[in-house]
């Protein structure tokens, strides 16, 4: 594959082209959103030829795909670090306070400048990827919830146990609010202070509505 760059011709390999036309693509999404983005645009952002381009990628929709999992990624690791949380060895206090702060910190942490791209896969996925990105939450923050709502019934601090169907159910819960946050328009360029605050104050709710169930005193203590 050859581009010109400062009027010389330079042959690349079809990794880098393929990354170089990734990038364009995702500088074309951001700018101008996926419906307005076409194979043209993206083609003369990386120089290259419209026609060049279906040689590595069938269409905007893949692109957009490959791009997301640079995304998915970013999940997979702030997924995988909350199930490697060793419950077992926290204090009862530090136990009963840890599922507020892991589920503020993960959830933005997720979000962060990442916004414009989940807004438009909420926007314009054909179903793939926001399937992708559901299951990956739904089935890490399950898992975690469940071991997280054993130990406390284990030690006493909760005074029944959740069944794995109620867990996912309220993992679910929580993803819709967090699709909901990421799909508002306010939020499109980032998160407002507004919208974490709803978002937070939904979450309390449905945690202390958990908490009132399970008969869990936060202080440590059990009702």
């Amino acid at each position: 594959m050859f581009t010109k760059k400062g009027g010389i011709v330079i042959r690349e390999s079809s990794k880098e082209t393929r990354d170089m036309i990734l990038k364009s693509a995702r500088d074309i999404f951001l700018e101008v959103g996926y419906q307005e983005a076409s194979m043209r645009k993206i083609a003369a952002r990386a120089g290259i030829t419209a026609g060049a381009i279906y040689k590595y990628f069938s269409g905007k929709e893949e692109m957009f795909g490959e791009i997301f999992a640079e995304s998915g990624k970013k999940l997979m690791e702030i997924t995988r670090s909350m199930m490697g949380v060793d419950f077992t060895a926290m204090t009862d206090e530090e136990l009963v306070n840890v599922l507020y702060s892991r589920v503020s910190v993960q959830t933005f942490n997720l979000l962060e400048g990442d916004m414009k791209l989940f807004h438009m896969l909420l926007k314009n996925d054909s179903g793939k990827c926001i399937e992708q990105f559901r299951d990956i939450y739904i089935e890490r923050g399950a898992a975690f919830a469940m071991n997280y709502y054993g130990e406390l019934y284990r030690r006493g601090i909760a005074c029944k146990k959740l069944s794995a169907k109620t867990v996912y159910m309220l993992t679910r819960s929580e993803f819709s609010m967090v699709c909901e946050m990421i799909a508002d328009e306010s939020c499109r360029d980032g998160i407002t202070a507004e919208m974490k605050t709803a978002f937070m104050e939904a979450m309390d709710i449905l945690l202390h509505g958990i908490e009132a169930a399970l008969g869990i005193d936060k202080t440590g203590g059990k009702k």
